[in-house]
């Protein structure tokens, strides 16, 4: 089977998204709550890099942020809540700055599983079920209920340390090669990541299944 990757103007989208969540992170309380999880030495650089290091690290060839992607029991609420809620019912809103790059970066993801689910799944590091699953909703209902929640929007991999001293390092780097290369380290280990959740679940699996009784042959009967 063949497989199509992200286009040049999908690449253009998540350069865009990430320099838009990269510069949030420096003002927007909601968006640094995003932080949460990171070494402080860490996310003190990450909210405090220079327009040049911020434009070098935004073109890594994933999204830097995450709508949880993985998370199946979080977007399972999600998903039960669009079948039943009214989407005009008053609630609380993430940060207008916020709440726009929730929305744009849903109808980028959204928009790009419809059309390419392999393309989503390499950007945003993404499962099968997961595009699926967000693609059977409008987009309406979907950002009726997800868009109206700050808490749907984090850092990817907030808690792999090693992944964002990479990042914020090398990732950063004035020479191009240096920079590429980290980029793609870093990508990979975002896909092996993605992957974790599902071993997880074969491993309980695998737990469940009641283990054949093994049994001597017996010579008479051969």
């Amino acid at each position: 089977m063949e497989f199509r990757g992200p286009g040049a103007t999908d690449f253009e989208n998540v350069h865009s998204l990430n320099r838009a969540f990269l510069k949030l992170l420096k003002h927007d309380p909601d968006a640094g709550k995003c932080l949460q999880g990171l070494p402080p030495t860490l996310a003190g650089c990450l909210s405090s890099l220079t327009d040049g290091e911020a434009e070098r690290l935004s073109v890594t060839p994933f999204l830097l942020l995450s709508f949880r992607e993985r998370d199946d029991e979080f977007w399972e609420g999600i998903f039960a809540e669009v079948a039943h809620r009214d989407l005009f019912a008053l609630q609380k809103q993430p940060s207008d700055d916020f709440g726009r790059l929730i929305a744009a970066g849903l109808g980028f993801v959204w928009q790009l599983a419809r059309q390419n689910p392999f393309a989503a799944r390499l950007v945003c590091g993404a499962s099968l079920y997961w595009c699926e699953q967000l693609t059977e909703r409008t987009f309406f209902r979907v950002l009726a209920t997800a868009g109206a929640r700050a808490d749907v929007l984090t850092l990817r991999c907030a808690t792999d340390a090693g992944l964002w001293a990479k990042l914020l390092a090398s990732g950063v780097s004035r020479e191009k090669q240096v920079r590429r290369a980290a980029h793609i380290s870093a990508l990979q280990s975002v896909l092996t990541r993605s992957s974790m959740p599902d071993r997880k679940r074969w491993a309980a699996a695998a737990c469940a299944v009641k283990a054949p009784t093994m049994k001597v042959a017996d010579e008479s009967q051969s």
